[in-house]
């Protein structure tokens, strides 16, 4: 006896009918009778009494559809208690990041993750880097996607290079330069820079001087934005010049152009930072990802 006997025999208690029974079942109705048949003489007795005018259930038949019942009743519990377990036991994946990131290669990462195992919940926390730092460190957050960290972080946490993304000048779009295809960055050497606050993003301004050593010059940092979009802001009513990686011109940077550089050609990373412990299962799962993506942008790449 299987648990597709009972449902067969439930329906046709129900409906009093092989033919309605074998319609709701999809079923043909020849089909649905060998099946209760079959019930019958496993169980040694007569489940339906079977009239000109119907099917009636005999006395051993009522009793049955009680206990029948009850078994369906409790196979769905038992199947429902084990989906409902079977999603509490996924740690969710907590991600804090910087808005750059997230418009370049992590929202085809969370793409993949998210097909391949689609009971981990994910949380997403837009932070700047000093913020996520701090959450790995409380534990808020699994891993961090802070673009260019300090290098001190690698003392405390890993630290994984995940792409290295070109670095752009940018120029209000009424600047003399703008409409260059490519330009020296020394040709904006003496102009106001604007740099990044170093409370909420620490060590970038030392990545913006190392560009500008780069091309033989020491900028001017006199402006200090608190995220991408004020940087942007500020170029754009021209307050100054900046650097930048590329991948922040998927943000809306209206009256403000990402200009190539020619000179000199420097290269930012994106990176991924989590603690150095053995990680959850999600993150696990989602770490081996992301680096099979990795692995293929690299090779697109040589």
């Amino acid at each position: 006896m299987e648990l597709r006997h009972l449902k067969y025999f439930v329906a046709v208690a129900e409906e009093l009918s092989f033919t309605r029974a074998a319609v709701d079942l999809y079923i043909s109705q020849p089909a649905l009778s060998r099946q209760i048949k079959n019930l019958e003489d496993e169980l040694r007795v007569v489940l339906f009494l079977r009239h000109s005018d119907g099917l009636k259930l005999t006395e051993a038949g009522t009793i049955f559809l009680e206990q029948a019942k009850d078994i369906l009743a409790r196979s769905d519990v038992a199947v429902q208690t084990i989906k409902a377990y079977s999603i509490n036991t996924h740690e969710p994946l907590l991600i804090g990041y910087i808005p750059t990131i997230l418009e370049s290669f992590l929202g085809e990462t969370l793409h993949k993750f998210s097909l391949a195992y689609p009971q981990v919940p994910i949380r997403f926390h837009e932070m700047p880097p000093s913020e996520q730092v701090n959450a790995l460190r409380n534990r808020k957050i699994d891993i961090a996607f802070m673009g260019n960290p300090p290098d001190e972080l690698e003392q405390e946490f890993t630290v994984k290079c995940v792409k290295q993304v070109p670095i752009d000048a940018l120029l209000p779009d009424s600047h003399p330069l703008a409409h260059q295809s490519s330009i020296d960055l020394r040709e904006v050497a003496c102009e106001k820079f604007i740099g990044m606050s170093e409370e909420t993003f620490p060590g970038r301004n030392d990545r913006i001087r190392d560009v500008c050593y780069c091309a033989g010059f020491t900028p001017n940092l006199l402006l200090f934005a608190d995220s991408h979009a004020s940087m942007i802001a500020l170029v754009a009513t021209g307050q100054g010049v900046a650097v930048m990686p590329k991948e922040a011109e998927a943000l809306p940077h209206p009256k403000v152009v990402f200009m190539p550089l020619h000179y000199p050609i420097y290269y930012a990373r994106s990176t991924a930072v989590w603690r150095k412990e053995t990680p959850t299962q999600s993150l696990d799962k989602f770490l081996k990802i992301l680096f099979e993506d990795m692995e293929w942008l690299s090779q697109k790449i040589t």
